[in-house]
């Protein structure tokens, strides 16, 4: 079996490969052309178009079913537009330049934290382009980092996107979430700091617990506040800094950060840490609803013990989670 997965990998890998290098050699007005049209071609599909709705309904029922319809348009071709430009860019810097900006302003705090040599524990929502947060940092700023990806499948796609791709810039290194917080700790230690992605559902076995978003509980990771924890029990000097880089007008991709509302220690415990960063989260979101990524499923679990009501604010594809899911939280 494993002789004739490895065949298949290798199939994908090649059918993959030859529109890959065909996207670093079109020009960038193509390729951003060729994205609004992937993009479209996704909003035909009716089960990414019913997904895509029901997110932006659930997260914001007061919108019109025109402006819902339009906002999920323009958020698959956002979605399609930076898979190819992050291809296209593939480490080139006169590329990165063209089409990434951390403003000055930005650019100064992180270079201050990395001459303290304190440890940035990133906090990325999938808003704007999120592939392109973790390259301004190290690209522009001087930042070591690791940033935390869920491998994909084939290995040898998954060598290709995110050890070849992502890795071409200086100072990034990907780490993947299985074993993630033990390589995340690692990396503190070692001077480097660490991305995360905020949105995503996490099991409780894994650090997960409720918190609201656009009021509905979702299932979100700890992660962050419990590395800051570690780093400070362990004199480690660290921050965290919720980041996220969307396009403007100008077409260009503008990195945005800001700091925690308050000081990490009078928050009671990593769950309000959480809720605060997941309401900067929604916070930006609502500012830039079209560069969102919708067709995630964000909504999928429901707490147990929800009321009827709450269930009810749920899109099509929830579920309740089970005690398996949320295990840790139980124990």
């Amino acid at each position: 079996m494993k002789v004739w997965r490895d065949i298949r990998y290798r199939i994908e890998y090649a059918g993959i490969l030859i529109p890959y290098r065909l996207i670093r050699i079109l020009p960038y007005p193509v390729v951003r052309g060729l994205g609004l049209l992937i993009g479209n071609a996704m909003n035909l599909v009716p089960m990414i178009r019913k997904v895509v709705r029901a997110n932006i309904h659930a997260a914001m029922p007061e919108l019109p079913a025109g402006k819902v319809a339009e906002i999920g348009r323009e958020s698959l071709r956002n979605l399609a537009f930076n898979m190819l430009e992050f291809i296209w860019l593939d480490g080139k810097p006169e590329r990165i330049r063209r089409c990434y900006v951390l403003p000055p302003d930005v650019t100064e705090r992180l270079k201050g934290h990395v001459e303290r040599n304190e440890r940035i524990i990133f906090v990325n929502p999938h808003l704007g382009s999120w592939e392109a947060s973790g390259v301004m940092a190290p690209f522009y700023a001087g930042v070591k980092m690791v940033a935390i990806a869920r491998p994909i499948r084939n290995y040898y796609i998954n060598r290709l996107f995110n050890q070849g791709n992502r890795e071409k810039v200086p100072g990034l290194e990907i780490i993947f979430s299985e074993g993630a917080v033990r390589a995340a700790i690692k990396a503190l230690k070692s001077g480097r700091g660490v991305g995360t992605l905020i949105d995503q559902n996490t099991k409780g076995r894994y650090g997960g617990t409720f918190v609201n978003f656009f009021n509905i509980p979702v299932a979100s990771s700890t992660a962050p506040a419990n590395l800051k924890s570690y780093c400070d029990a362990h004199d480690i000097p660290a921050v965290i800094i919720y980041g996220t880089s969307v396009r403007h007008a100008d077409g260009k991709v503008y990195a945005h950060s800001a700091y925690l509302p308050k000081p990490f220690h009078e928050y009671k415990d990593e769950v309000e840490v959480l809720q605060a960063l997941m309401d900067m989260s929604e916070e930006f979101i609502r500012k830039y609803p079209d560069q969102y990524l919708w067709f995630y499923r964000r909504f999928q679990y429901i707490p147990q013990g929800a009321t009827d009501e709450l269930k009810a604010k749920y899109p099509f594809y929830a579920k309740m989670a089970s005690n398996h899911f949320m295990r840790a939280n139980q124990e």
